[in-house]
C-alpha cells in the first residue's frame, strides 16, 4: 500500500484530482483539516464568533469549495505555487466564513434584492445529478469558457492570469483575498483591472463565437446584469 503521508503535495492532490484513492484523500484532510478549522475560527472572530456546529458546517463547506471539479483548481495551483497551497486553503475557508456572515446580515436586514449572475459567464453549481443534462450543459459552458481564456491571455503571466480569473469566479474569492495570495503579486487594484480585463476579453470572445455583437453597456463592470429587486 502506498504511504501517501510520504508525498509532496504536487503528488498528492493529483491523486486526488485523478482518482478515487481514499488513502490520498484521508491524507489531504490530516494535512489541512487544523489550517481549515483554524482559518474559519480566526475569521469568526473579527465578526464575533459562532457555534461549534456552524463552524464544522464551514470546514465542510470549505471542502466542497476545494474539491470542486475533482479538485482541479487546487491541483493547477499547487503546480505553479506548491509552497503556497496552505496559505491558498486557509484563504479560502476564511472566504467561506465571510461569506457565511455576509449572507447572515443579509438576510438580518431584509435588504429584498437578489443578485442576477450572468450565467453566461459565471457558472452556477450544479443542479441535479452527475451526467444530468444541467451537469452536461455546466461542463460544456465551462470547456468554452476556458478556451475563450486561453485566446484571451498569453506570454509569462498567462498561467497567473487564468489562476486569478477562475478564483474569482469559479471559487468565489474577492479581490482582496487574490492579491493577499503569495506569487500573485498584484495589488487589490492590480486583480480588480485584470478580472475587469480578462471579463470583458472573454464576453467578447464567447459572443462573437455565436455571432452575437458585443455590448458592454448591458452589464456593469464586473460582467454581471444589474441586479432585481423584488
Amino acid at each position: 500500500m502506498k504511504s501517501w503521508s510520504s508525498q509532496d503535495v504536487t503528488e498528492l492532490l493529483r491523486a486526488c484530482a485523478e482518482s478515487n484513492e481514499v488513502g490520498a484523500w484521508d491524507e489531504f484532510i490530516k494535512r489541512y483539516h487544523r489550517p481549515i478549522s483554524l482559518s474559519v475560527i480566526r475569521t469568526a472572530r473579527r465578526w464575533g464568533g459562532l457555534a461549534q456546529e456552524i463552524a464544522l458546517d464551514l470546514v465542510q463547506e470549505t471542502y466542497l469549495k476545494l474539491c470542486d471539479g475533482k479538485c482541479n483548481l487546487l491541483y493547477n495551483f499547487a503546480l505553479s505555487h506548491p509552497e503556497a497551497v496552505e496559505g491558498y486553503i486557509k484563504t479560502i475557508a476564511a472566504n467561506v466564513t465571510h461569506d457565511y456572515f455576509k449572507s447572515q446580515q443579509a438576510v438580518k436586514h431584509g435588504s429584498g434584492a437578489v443578485l442576477q449572475v450572468n450565467e453566461e459567464l459565471d457558472p452556477q453549481a450544479l443542479d441535479g445529478s452527475v451526467g444530468g443534462v444541467a451537469a452536461i450543459e455546466r461542463e460544456i459552458l465551462l470547456r468554452e469558457i476556458e478556451s475563450c481564456l486561453d485566446f484571451c491571455t498569453e506570454g509569462v503571466a498567462q498561467e497567473r492570469d487564468r489562476l486569478v480569473f477562475w478564483l474569482y469566479y469559479q471559487q468565489g474569492l474577492s479581490a482582496r483575498a487574490i492579491a493577499d495570495l503569495p506569487n500573485v503579486c498584484l495589488t487589490v487594484k492590480g486583480v480588480e483591472s485584470l478580472i475587469l480585463r480578462l471579463t470583458r476579453m472573454v464576453r467578447d470572445r464567447m459572443q462573437s463565437r455565436q455571432g452575437i455583437p458585443f455590448n458592454d453597456s448591458a452589464a456593469d463592470a464586473k460582467g454581471f446584469r444589474p441586479a432585481k429587486s423584488y
